[in-house]
């Protein structure tokens, strides 16, 4: 049974992120907690979601502005590392669920508030959404919607938001799996499940960039703006 819903959910976990940018961890997430501690969880869901990350990066590697990124990267993965260190003192089942309500409030002031608030692309802004992010990545292995809503609010073409978030998503995932390695939360164990989330989760990305190619920007950010409050209901409701 954990073979076929490991899987079924990578390739719902593909198509989604390949369209939003993001939402292939908190789909997994869903999900995954039913077989996995959620000290485990996110390492085997962080680890599927890096080898989707990786491809969306090889695809649209010109589009990459290393400028943007870079120090985004840095604070993320800082933030992150520093989160997976003291994740197994907490309760993650309350942090979880709060870290749900934020998310569907965020995304209704977004929703409601779409014409008259916009994030700037301020190092300032994108340090204080690195931060949410990196919390978010290293308790939960959902640190995208807080970078979702900074890209998309600061990049014009669809594209380049897929390829920036990715490239951000892959470097930082990569990092986190290698510390959750170190700390003897990703064990050897979970390498063949993994395997099998990486093969869903790239066929789910076959499908979402066709649906891509189909809408514009303005659609994409409604489209974000919604799964963000998605993914916060989603993620109270796995938690009951």
């Amino acid at each position: 049974m954990v073979w076929l819903v490991i899987g079924g959910s990578a390739i719902l976990a593909g198509l989604i992120q390949s369209m939003t940018g993001f939402g292939a961890a908190v789909t997994m997430m869903l999900f995954a907690p039913h077989f996995f501690s959620m000290l485990r969880a996110p390492a085997l869901v962080t680890a599927v979601c890096l080898g989707l990350s990786a491809m969306l990066v090889w695809k649209f590697w010109r589009l990459i502005d290393l400028r943007r990124t870079t120090p985004l990267i840095l604070i993320y993965s800082l933030t992150s590392m520093a989160a997976i260190q003291v994740a197994a003192s907490l309760d993650l089942r309350v942090l979880t669920i709060a870290f749900g309500v934020f998310l569907t409030a965020l995304a209704l002031y977004y929703l409601v508030l779409a014409k008259t608030v916009t994030l700037r692309p301020t190092p300032v802004t994108g340090a204080v959404c690195s931060v949410a992010a990196g919390i978010g990545a290293g308790l939960f292995g959902t640190g995208g919607p807080m970078m979702a809503m900074y890209f998309i609010t600061v990049v014009e073409d669809k594209q380049a938001y897929v390829a920036n978030l990715q490239f951000i998503f892959a470097v930082t995932n990569c990092i986190n799996v290698l510390v959750r390695i170190q700390k003897g939360i990703y064990t050897v164990d979970l390498i063949p499940l993994t395997i099998v989330g990486i093969l869903g989760i790239n066929l789910g990305k076959v499908i979402g960039l066709r649906i891509l190619d189909r809408i514009d920007i303005a659609l994409m950010r409604k489209i974000v703006y919604v799964f963000i409050g998605l993914s916060g209901i989603l993620t109270v409701v796995g938690q009951l």
